[in-house]
């Protein structure tokens, strides 16, 4: 006997040993996980690559320096 069949015998003698209307809450919930396990997507799905636009402005200036203290001064604020 395989360790899943073991699980799913000893599983089996849990639920039984419920009261009826405890089982019907057990049967819900089992729905529940295989409805919710059928609408998950695969997580190796490939989504469309999206096609921005490319536009090019040419090249940056060589002097242009993108440092907050040259942009804004360095007085600090």
């Amino acid at each position: 006997m395989t360790a899943h069949t073991q699980s799913a015998d000893q599983l089996m003698e849990k639920i039984q040993s419920l009261p009826s209307e405890r089982i019907t809450e057990v049967e819900d919930f089992v729905d529940f996980l295989k409805s919710r396990t059928k609408r998950r997507k695969p997580s190796f799905a490939y989504k469309e690559t999206l096609n921005f636009p490319v536009i090019s402005v040419g090249k940056w200036p060589e002097d242009l320096s993108l440092r907050r203290e040259d942009m804004y001064g360095d007085d600090g604020r």
